[in-house]
């Protein structure tokens, strides 16, 4: 009996002792990290915000600056530490104009004043074609023109003295005598110009190129035997010019403007020509001076 009352108590005491030893609480650590920021960049599409006014007040008396937004009325403040202003130049477009204009003036030729001539009338039509390059207000340009030189004389030989008065030999070495000239003449030029836009004015330079045509009879053979000076023949004059112009233009509206230009130019020969071997040129030198007005029309 007293052996089980050891037993007992030594089972009691193990319990007591199991019974004490618990599992330790974990502990849970929680970090907090706050994160301070002074500057704060706020990006928006600006090209496409439409403010009255943006002011910028700088630094002072311990402030920082400042940038103030009006817009409808109403004012939004910024604090800024530094202000950075980038300006981005967009490209140009790099346009076409096409267009017509329709041309009136009058010209002074030095090869007719040896006719008594002094000036003549123009009248004509052209196309222009522009490009803007390098600059907005830049551009290069070309055209056509074609215009009509009324007519302000009929030269006779037989009735006066002129410096075309004589014979001339073609190419195939036949004799020809002056006897007449029509000085109304049909001219082609092409121009190539170089314009400036100032707001409503555009002035240009450049060159150009000319050929004017107009109408000379001869006295010549018709070649029955025998040879003699029998018959009229008529022959087409040309004087190929190259000269310079000048032209200022004054926008009326997006499709109208007028123009007024001056330009000079020079021959070296005239060309008589009837057919492929019946041709010869006289070497004189010719210089034109021209003044018009144009109206132009841009599509």
């Amino acid at each position: 009996m007293y052996k089980n009352k050891i037993l007992w108590f030594v089972l009691y005491c193990n319990f007591i002792g199991f019974s004490q030893n618990t599992k330790p609480s974990d502990t849970i650590y929680v970090y907090e990290e706050v994160i301070v920021y002074d500057t704060v960049f706020i990006e928006k599409p600006m090209d496409k915000m439409k403010f009255n006014k943006i002011i910028f007040t700088p630094k002072k008396d311990g402030k920082k600056a400042q940038l103030s937004f009006i817009q409808n009325n109403k004012t939004t403040i910024i604090t800024v530490d530094s202000l950075l202003v980038e300006s981005k130049r967009k490209p140009f477009p790099i346009s076409w104009n096409f267009g017509i204009k329709f041309i009136t003036g009058f010209n002074s030729n030095s090869f007719f004043k040896d006719f008594n001539d002094k000036v003549q009338m123009n009248f004509g039509l052209g196309v222009f074609i522009k490009k803007t390059l390098f600059h907005p207000s830049f551009a290069i340009g070309t055209g056509f023109d074609a215009f009509i030189s009324t007519n302000t004389f009929n030269f006779d030989s037989t009735k006066n003295n002129s410096s075309l008065n004589g014979f001339y030999f073609t190419n195939d070495g036949n004799p020809k005598l002056f006897n007449s000239l029509n000085n109304q003449g049909f001219q082609i030029q092409i121009p190539l110009q170089f314009y400036w836009n100032i707001k409503k004015f555009t002035p240009s330079l450049g060159v150009f190129g000319n050929i004017s045509s107009y109408k000379a009879t001869f006295i010549g053979s018709s070649g029955a035997a025998p040879l003699s000076f029998d018959e009229m023949q008529l022959f087409a004059a040309k004087a190929y010019y190259f000269g310079y112009l000048a032209q200022l233009d004054y926008q009326l509206n997006k499709r109208w403007s007028v123009g007024l230009n001056y330009s000079f130019s020079n021959a070296t020969n005239f060309i008589f020509k009837r057919s492929s071997n019946d041709t010869f040129a006289i070497s004189k030198n010719i210089t034109q001076n021209n003044f018009g007005v144009n109206l132009l029309y841009l599509f």
